[in-house]
């Protein structure tokens, strides 16, 4: 059985999905394996007519702890601020705003149509106001969980609540200790983290519409109290055993009293096995995934596979792409040939607008086609424009030097090695030339003219590739060769 239909089984009664993301630096590509999940599960429920829902937030409410390379200079100093208030490196809009609508424009591109929210629009304008209070009624309850799951005592000080402070404008350098029920008692501390200096206002101050923030932990728990969300996963780093979902989970239970949302984790992509951090070089960004893939194939890759199996995606200088291309197809195949049941779910969750039938023509074919002359008429007549674009990035910017081949302006030095009969052979291919050829019958015709001088082909064929490109192998030797100028070629196989 498909992984999330195994996942709803026997679900019942209204659904609610949520998931969230911090816009607060580089989108790598493993942040949009959350909402392509969450988004495959809301599909499935809305195509079996549930009552469902899909929220999808970015949580701008948090302060800046850590900056891309390119703004430690320009933002230092906004460290501690909340990423809502923080100006934008472009000068439009607020430091969440900038990478918030890149993700929107890379959700959009996906087809993800959730019901976008900011976090901080939840506090600004009163919607957290109830959860607020309950969990500083309730702090008693959310130290005890802390303290249960982290195995050590937590003070009678410490609130689950964070003041913006109103001299210096921090969040993350403040701290709450007291609640008399309708105002905290807080100070901006100098030395509470590492990455932000507080100014050291002491002061009270109501904690509602906008002035401070809970917790992330607690914070989450309080979405799912406060929206009845009955479904959210998480990546590896939040899921492992004693982390932030478990937190959340057990805040949810215990202290808001309120059943847990549907559990699942989901795991990284690896690069060279290492977790990617586009921050640190691993892997690539979201952007760049969309460059070499069209959403289809970014659905697949991440659809494809139980969220609990990590998977590999290293694409520099390896197959990678053209395979995943190739496994794209057969499950195309499968799906329209109605020959595997789990195909079904997954093809059909890779679609954006409408179901698409991919070409049969392979990938490594088209990589092939993009770097001959004269190939165009012949990729639009397969309706390969779109994948041709992707084709030739992978080919610039990602493909093993052996899958890359220019035809050479000169004779290739290597071609003076060529023996007799190799230069037989291109005089034998030459005389063929006027005659007009489609490139499959033109391609058995080279085989029979290397069985007619009793040349092996391997090495028939190398005499062309070395003539034209100065490699002794490429791709498909008719195509290439009728791709090409019928003059040029002659007179090139002759000066061989």
């Amino acid at each position: 059985m498909f992984w999330a239909d195994k996942l709803l089984e026997k679900r019942k009664g209204k659904e609610i999905i949520n998931d969230s993301w911090t816009p607060s630096g580089i989108i790598h590509m493993g942040s949009l394996k959350g909402p392509v999940l969450h988004d495959a599960l809301y599909k499935i429920l809305k195509k079996g007519k549930k009552d469902v829902s899909f929220m999808y937030g970015f949580d701008d409410a948090d302060p800046i702890d850590g900056l891309p390379q390119n703004l430690t200079e320009s933002h230092l100093k906004y460290l501690g601020i909340p990423i809502h208030i923080a100006p934008s490196p472009d000068g439009k809009g607020s430091f969440g705003d900038y990478f918030g609508n890149k993700m929107k424009n890379l959700l959009d591109k996906l087809g993800i149509k959730a019901e976008i929210y900011k976090t901080s629009e939840l506090y600004k304008n009163g919607t957290f106001d109830k959860a607020i209070k309950y969990v500083l009624d309730n702090a008693e309850g959310v130290r005890k969980v802390y303290s249960e799951i982290y195995k050590k005592e937590i003070k009678s000080d410490w609130f689950p609540m964070q003041i913006i402070c109103p001299d210096c404008g921090k969040l993350g350098t403040t701290k709450v200790t007291g609640w008399d029920g309708e105002e905290v008692s807080f100070s901006c501390e100098e030395n509470l983290v590492e990455w932000a200096k507080g100014c050291g206002k002491k002061g009270k101050i109501s904690p509602f519409g906008g002035k401070g923030k809970m917790p992330w932990k607690v914070e989450w728990a309080a979405k799912w109290w406060t929206f009845g969300v009955t479904i959210e996963g998480a990546g590896k780093d939040h899921a492992s055993s004693g982390g932030s979902y478990d937190v959340a989970m057990k805040l949810c239970k215990d202290v808001f009293k309120k059943e847990q949302p549907l559990k699942f984790a989901y795991e990284f992509f690896l690069s060279h096995g290492k977790k990617m951090a586009s921050s640190k070089g691993i892997g690539l960004t979201g952007e760049e995934l969309l460059e070499i893939l069209p959403p289809q194939l970014a659905r697949f890759l991440m659809i494809k596979t139980p969220p609990n199996q990590a998977v590999e995606f290293t694409p520099f200088g390896t197959n990678l792409i053209p395979t995943l291309y190739d496994e794209y197809q057969k499950t195309a195949d499968a799906y329209f040939n109605k020959t595997s049941e789990d195909s079904v779910g997954i093809f059909e969750l890779s679609q954006i607008d409408g179901i698409l039938k991919p070409s049969s023509v392979r990938f490594s074919v088209l990589a092939q086609w993009v770097q001959m002359p004269n190939m165009e008429d012949k990729i639009k007549k397969e309706g390969l424009e779109d994948w041709a674009k992707y084709a030739k990035i992978w080919v610039e910017k990602y493909a093993p030097e052996s899958e890359k081949f220019l035809v050479q302006k000169n004779i290739p030095q290597a071609a003076k090695n060529l023996s007799e009969k190799q230069k037989e052979y291109l005089r034998k291919v030459s005389e063929e030339l006027d005659k007009k050829w489609n490139a499959e019958d033109f391609q058995k015709e080279l085989y029979e003219l290397s069985k007619k001088l009793e040349l092996p082909s391997k090495e028939a064929f190398s005499a062309i590739y070395i003539s034209l490109i100065g490699k002794d192998h490429g791709p498909k030797a008719g195509w290439l060769i009728l791709s090409l100028d019928k003059e040029f070629v002659k007179k090139r196989f002759s000066e061989v």
